[in-house]
């Protein structure tokens, strides 16, 4: 939990609040730039950042990460996907691990249900500012969370999101979205790097379509860096995330 520079002297005022999932390497990049953004020269407002992670250390915290990950952030279970993250874990010496996709529906409601509570009861925080931060995996959560319980956050960052996930299932959650709602309530920053071409061509084509169904309450920004790959767009995306989502200006 990083808090902001003004906290502890400002005992009446609350804060806007960021989930941010995958902190194992994204908490140090959001941190340094909220940090930078905020103070001397305010660019955002300040805010509390709550990275929601897995914990321990070396070999140990990347395996928490890579299999915490890779079951909370995804919506359905995808042999393919565990596949190939079995690998990339026996390849860095974690031979046998218990790969498990499917867990979205869980984990939103763990945020909801038993986080929430918690860190409004210990911190001074808006209860009604919070913003999802999703990377990649965390990406494609926050589309889940958007279309399936889009009240619990009111801003959203939705970084190079894995929306090929199982054939392209997200989409088909935003149709039936469309199908049962007239109006969709949210602040969105949308981004990928351009030599990311499926991922870029993805987030175009949710982005034709999510202003096609004209939501009047929809706040809806998309850049596709160029020259940019997938790990290499997630500072941009993030520094211009903060600056569209929580900007002073």
């Amino acid at each position: 939990i990083s808090l902001p520079l003004s906290y502890n002297d400002q005992k009446n005022r609350s804060y806007p609040v960021i989930y941010l999932m995958d902190p194992y390497r994204g908490f140090s990049l959001a941190k340094g730039l909220t940090d930078l953004l905020s103070f001397p020269f305010p660019f955002i407002q300040e805010v509390v950042i709550v990275g929601v992670g897995y914990g321990g250390e070396g070999t140990e915290a990347l395996q928490k990460w890579a299999l915490g990950r890779t079951r909370d952030l995804t919506p359905v279970q995808n042999d393919q996907t565990e596949g190939f993250i079995r690998a990339q874990l026996e390849a860095r010496g974690v031979p046998d691990a218990q790969v498990k996709t499917g867990g979205a529906s869980l984990f939103l409601e763990f945020l909801a249900r038993e986080l929430f509570p918690v860190i409004e009861t210990e911190y001074r925080i808006h209860s009604n500012d919070r913003m999802l931060s999703g990377f990649s995996f965390g990406g494609l959560f926050g589309l889940y969370a958007l279309f399936h319980q889009p009240e619990l956050f009111n801003k959203y960052f939705i970084g190079s999101p894995s929306i090929h996930y199982k054939d392209q299932i997200t989409f088909s959650y935003e149709s039936m979205y469309a199908e049962q709602h007239t109006d969709l309530k949210a602040e969105i920053f949308m981004s990928a790097g351009s030599l990311e071409e499926e991922t870029s061509s993805d987030v175009r084509k949710m982005q034709t379509l999510l202003l096609s169904r004209n939501y009047e309450s929809l706040r809806l920004k998309t850049v596709v860096f160029d020259k940019e790959g997938h790990a290499s767009s997630a500072a941009a995306a993030t520094n211009r995330a903060l600056i569209e989502l929580f900007g002073t200006e």
